[in-house]
């Protein structure tokens, strides 16, 4: 008695910010909750966003590159003047600036292989994003569908309760009018403990059902969530009536996976004519303008000249191009070729493993669908059996012509009979949810 006191107190606590106005959340809230707030959703979020800014960069590799240099330099002793090539122990003090640029003309097309091979990279982060944030929603799903199950469970463990203090009360007055026997009085006491104890064990599993939901959802709070009490109807069954290899085409078309694998090739390929290009000569254009200023012995043979005065007059500029012809670099080229290769392969044979696992789950989903609706059936069918058998019984114990031992076992029976038929009806629901998903149909009741 102590023990379900406490945790009918753990009860109160965890679920009483219901009762004072607290949010009750929708499925569809905490799946978009879960997409903003999981860890590894923002883990994949950030792999993507490195992804979009290395394909940011490869489209700036292909603009020309401008640097500017200054410089300052003071001699001091003897020394070769480099301006007059004389010897001289006069302290000169040299400022040098410039500004350089080149752009490449030609080099096997690698900066444009290298930026389609990042936009592949990217396509197929977001992908892979998008394949996580489907697993946590069916997660979430399938969390949020064991916590109305644990609800409902909970509210027949009340009823059931209700009915063994209902059965205690009619006995003891039976046992008072001396229509049945002490022991059955006895026997009625130890069924309603046994109800209650049961009582107790769906408390627990409601709470921790609500904790594997908030931790899922990366809630810092699990005693400020709860959910929507709601009638959760047997979806369409249509998706059961489709072949696993209808469902699979379709599914080729709607996962995240499947595009990702398909990026994955066009990236490696891209990547392997990016590496076959440095087999090819690259031709650059080059340019540069420069100037300095010099005091010391150059003022000294010209004469006294303003700052103003050198940098104009000394200005020198250059442009040109420059041709570079791979012969030996180490084997360097060959063997980022074998690697980019060997990617693409890898990447071919990642995309045929990606389809064979979708494969391999539709079917198990459409088996694992079919074998729930023949519970669910099953279930439907042996709780109507068990209601008559109950109702038939209690008229029988109600007159005394069975005992409360016979009694008991029938509602037993009967209190099987209702949880099974829950737990089938939800484990049913959610079957038919991953035949839709496999679909590309939303997530929703």
């Amino acid at each position: 008695m102590f023990s379900r006191l406490i945790t009918a107190l753990i009860f109160m606590l965890f679920f009483s910010g219901a009762a004072s106005g607290q949010k009750l959340w929708t499925l569809q809230e905490c799946i978009e909750y879960a997409r903003a707030n999981n860890i590894n959703i923002k883990q994949a979020a950030i792999s993507s966003e490195l992804a979009r800014v290395s394909r940011d960069q490869s489209y700036t590799t292909m603009l020309p590159t401008v640097n500017g240099s200054s410089s300052h330099q003071r001699s001091f002793g003897r020394s070769v003047d480099p301006f007059t090539n004389s010897i001289t122990e006069n302290e000169t003090r040299t400022t040098n600036f410039s500004v350089s640029s080149n752009v490449t003309l030609f080099g096997g097309l690698r900066l444009q292989h290298s930026l389609a091979e990042s936009k592949y990279e990217y396509l197929q982060s977001q992908e892979n994003l998008a394949k996580i944030s489907n697993d946590i929603s069916l997660n979430v799903a399938a969390a949020y569908l064991q916590v109305l199950f644990s609800m409902e469970s909970l509210k027949l463990a009340r009823d059931r309760v209700n009915a063994a203090t209902e059965t205690r009360n009619r006995t003891s007055k039976m046992v008072e009018t001396g229509m049945m026997a002490q022991g059955n009085l006895l026997d009625a006491e130890a069924a309603l403990a046994s109800e209650e104890l049961a009582l107790v064990t769906a408390e627990n599993s409601l709470i921790g059902a609500n904790i594997a939901i908030t931790q899922l959802l990366e809630l810092d709070n699990a005693s400020d969530f709860s959910v929507a009490s709601q009638e959760v109807d047997i979806p369409s069954q249509s998706t059961i009536m489709m072949k696993p290899e209808e469902i699979y085409a379709a599914s080729l078309k709607t996962l995240p996976e499947i595009r990702a694998s398909e990026y994955g090739i066009s990236s490696a390929k891209k990547g392997l004519s990016s590496a076959k290009s440095g087999l090819f000569p690259s031709l650059n254009l080059f340019s540069s303008i420069g100037t300095f200023y010099n005091e010391g012995g150059y003022t000294q043979l010209l004469g006294e000249t303003t700052f103003d005065e050198q940098v104009r007059n000394n200005q020198s500029k250059n442009v040109g191009i420059s041709l570079s012809i791979p012969l030996f670099n180490g084997w360097s080229v060959q063997s980022n070729v074998k690697r980019s290769r060997l990617n693409l392969e890898s990447a071919i044979l990642q995309d045929e493993l990606t389809r064979k696992q979708v494969y391999k789950s539709v079917v198990q989903a459409h088996a694992d669908a079919n074998a729930a609706m023949n519970r669910y059936n099953a279930s439907i069918k042996a709780k109507s059996s068990a209601d008559e058998a109950f109702n038939y019984a209690q008229r029988k114990y109600d007159v005394g012509l069975i005992s409360f031992i016979e009694f008991i076992n029938i509602r037993n029976n009967k209190s099987r009979a209702e949880s099974e038929l829950i737990q089938s009806k939800y484990d049913f629901i959610f079957r038919l949810k991953v035949l839709d998903f496999y679909l590309g149909k939303n997530l929703s009741f």
